[in-house]
C-alpha cells in the first residue's frame, strides 16, 4: 500500500521543490497540497508530480456556523480535489462528518472530547475520516497538552472504529514526518500495528477514492 500525507502546505515554490524531493526519498506515493488559492495549489502539486508523486489539491474550511460553511462549500469546493473542514463547534463537528463533499474532519488536540461513538458513526455514515495533524506537536503551546490530546484522539478513533488519517500539516521540509516515524508514534500511543499502518495508507486511500475529484487512474489509490 502507498504511504500518503494528505496535508502538505508549502509556503513557496522553493519549499514545494524541497518537500517534493524529500517526500520521494521518504517513500510517499501520494500527497495533497493545501492552499487557499487553487491556482497556486495546482502549481505546487505539479512540482510533486514531476518527482513521480501523485498530488491532489485540497482546502481546509474553518467552520463556526454550519449554515455559513455550507455556502462556502458550494462556492469553493469545486476548485479543489479534496475538501477538509476544521470545526470550531460541536454542531460543525457532527454535520461536517455527514456532508458528502467533506473528506476529512480536522480535530485539533483540544477537541479530543468530540471523538466519541456518535462522531465515529457519523464519519462512517458520511464516508469521511477524522484527520489528526502532527504539526501541533512541533509548535506552540504546552507540548504535553498537545501530545495528550493527539494521543486521546488517536486512541478513541481506533476504539470506536472511526477512519483515522494522520497528516503532517508540514509547511517546510523540516516539518515533514517519515511514514515509519508516524507509524511508530501511533503504536507508542497504544494503537494496534494494523490500525497505525492504515492511518497513513488504507484510510487515506479510501478518502482519495471516494471523496477526491481526481482519483488516481482506475479509481485505485493503493
Amino acid at each position: 500500500m502507498k504511504s500518503m500525507d494528505l496535508a502538505l502546505e508549502p509556503r513557496s515554490l522553493r519549499d514545494a521543490m524541497e518537500m517534493a524531493s524529500l517526500a520521494k526519498i521518504m517513500g510517499y506515493r501520494l500527497v495533497a497540497i493545501e492552499n487557499s488559492d487553487p491556482q497556486r495549489a495546482r502549481e505546487y502539486a505539479r512540482v510533486f508530480t514531476e518527482e513521480g508523486i501523485e498530488a491532489l489539491t485540497r482546502v481546509t474550511i474553518e467552520a463556526d456556523s454550519w449554515g455559513k460553511t455550507v455556502n462556502i462549500l458550494k462556492r469553493i469546493a469545486l476548485n479543489f480535489d479534496l475538501v477538509a473542514v476544521k470545526p470550531k463547534s460541536a454542531e460543525a463537528v457532527r454535520l461536517a462528518a455527514r456532508d458528502p463533499r467533506v473528506g476529512l474532519v480536522v480535530l485539533s488536540p483540544g477537541m479530543a472530547r468530540y471523538m466519541d461513538k456518535s462522531q465515529a458513526a457519523m464519519l462512517r455514515e458520511g464516508g469521511a475520516a477524522v484527520e489528526l495533524r502532527f504539526l501541533p506537536l512541533l509548535h506552540g503551546g504546552d507540548p504535553r497538552a498537545g501530545l495528550r490530546g493527539t494521543m486521546i484522539i488517536a486512541r478513541r478513533a481506533a476504539a470506536y472504529e472511526a477512519p483515522l488519517v494522520v497528516t503532517s500539516g508540514a509547511r517546510t521540509k523540516w516539518e515533514m514526518w517519515h511514514p515509519r516515524t508516524v507509524h511508530a508514534m501511533l503504536v507508542a500511543f497504544g494503537l494496534p500495528e494494523n490500525i497505525a499502518k492504515l492511518a497513513i495508507t488504507g484510510y487515506p486511500a479510501a478518502i482519495v477514492n471516494t471523496k477526491a475529484r481526481h482519483p488516481s487512474p482506475g479509481g485505485e489509490a493503493v
